[in-house]
């Protein structure tokens, strides 16, 4: 596998690897060094590359050994790029990297074994103190999305996926367990199948109580395995997209597995991945003046209010969240105005200064929220898009003795396991 791990969008200019162990060969434009430290130390002046001082144009570092003793630590890279809570981070990895420039910045790739990969994907992606149950679903999960390649976001770069939340997240061996390599053994080879076809196995952080359809989300093809499905063992048939429904569903707050019954939001840090932010998940409040959110509007679309009056849902799916969504107000000549937002991501990307946690949310106006005035207030639920499995609502399962297969056919129903390794 090829994965990103720093993209040309980063705008990287500098970064420093460190070379634990033995057996690795070091090549600079196809010339094998006979002799080189293990301190490297990369950037970029005047639009060249520098490896300790000397230009080059392409660094490869080969790792002879596949043991997770023998590793390259590199510094910095991004995690949640894009999202709110982006942030820098170090990582460990196994297998060969390659580095060079494109577009006046770093690109560095990371190229590993499938399963390999796949060991260190559901500690990144969840925390390594999750039940095994839940760590063998999402390696599962992983491994079926990765070999479906439905997306292909990267390919322009000739990558498998990047390292972070816009495909899923990687962070090399640095948050392994015991148990994560166990999932990952115990898993070796076993993708979800939907008739002949290797399922497209999206999933988020945290539903809220129901699972939204994937052709809700994404300009897809319907998939029976990515309809929108109760977050419960019940089933719950309120309709979600009906206005009255949504609010009086988000007030109850459903005794979902992503729910404070089956795990406290005080204990949720403990199983979280390690650039999660810890906050509310199941349930959370946002709130904006006027101005705030004017501001916010402005500097995400260049769309200018003088003043904002309603916020108003035209469209919501099966989960509740917004699929379209117009604001309503005035311009600064006085004049009518209104912005018309029809996506989930784009509403989460618009209505929030980094992002928003999810578009599943009603809005109250000239509101209080912990003695303070608020010209909005948005009441919303879960973290994500909502497709698919979702992972608190699956570590939810695993605390209460569900097994590995009963997640995965909770969350892909009319799906079956198959080992591609036979």
């Amino acid at each position: 596998m090829s994965i990103g791990l720093v993209l040309p969008e980063d705008k990287q200019g500098n970064i420093s690897m460190a070379l634990n162990g033995a057996g690795f060969e070091l090549h600079i434009d196809n010339v094998d060094q006979k002799s080189f430290e293990k301190k490297l130390d990369i950037n970029i002046q005047n639009k060249k590359m520098y490896l300790n001082g000397f230009e080059c144009e392409q660094i490869i570092i080969k790792n002879k050994q596949r043991d997770i003793t023998n590793n390259i630590d590199i510094n910095p890279i991004i995690a949640g790029r894009g999202f709110h809570w982006q942030k820098e981070i170090n990582v460990r990895v196994i297998g060969n990297v390659v580095i060079q420039v494109i577009d006046q910045s770093l690109f560095v790739i990371n190229k590993i074994y499938l399963e390999d990969y796949l060991m260190c994907v559901a500690t990144s992606e969840m925390g390594s103190e999750c039940p095994s149950s839940l760590l063998e679903a999402q390696t599962i999960v992983a491994r079926s999305w990765i070999l479906a390649a439905t997306e292909k976001k990267h390919t322009k770069l000739g990558l498998d996926a990047c390292n972070d939340d816009c495909c899923q997240r990687y962070q090399g061996i640095s948050n392994i367990s015991k148990s994560s390599i166990k999932a990952a053994r115990n898993t070796r080879g076993k993708i979800l199948m939907y008739k002949n076809t290797i399922c497209d196995t999206r999933y988020s952080k945290s539903c809220g109580g129901r699972t939204e359809k994937g052709d809700n989300v994404w300009k897809i093809d319907y998939k029976p395995y990515l309809e929108s499905t109760s977050d419960s063992d019940y089933n719950d048939e309120t309709n979600l997209s009906d206005e009255h429904s949504f609010e009086k569903w988000l007030i109850d707050q459903s005794l979902s597995f992503c729910g404070p019954k089956f795990i406290e939001e005080k204990n949720l840090s403990k199983y979280l991945g390690n650039v999660d932010e810890k906050g509310k998940y199941h349930r959370w409040e946002v709130c904006y003046n006027n101005d705030e959110l004017i501001k916010i509007i402005f500097d995400k679309t260049g769309k200018q209010f003088s003043k904002i009056s309603k916020i108003v849902p035209k469209k919501r799916g099966a989960s509740g969240r917004i699929l379209h969504l117009d604001v309503l107000g005035k311009k600064i000549n006085g004049k009518e105005f209104s912005l018309s937002i029809k996506s989930e991501y784009e509403i989460r990307r618009i209505l929030h200064p980094k992002f928003l946690y999810s578009s599943a949310f009603i809005i109250e106006t000239n509101s209080k929220h912990n003695n303070d005035d608020y010209d909005f207030t948005l009441k919303g639920a879960g973290w994500g898009h909502g497709v698919g499995l979702c992972q608190i609502g699956a570590l939810g399962m695993s605390l209460s003795g569900k097994n590995t297969e009963e997640i995965i056919s909770h969350y892909y129903q009319q799906t079956n396991m198959k080992d591609i390794y036979e």
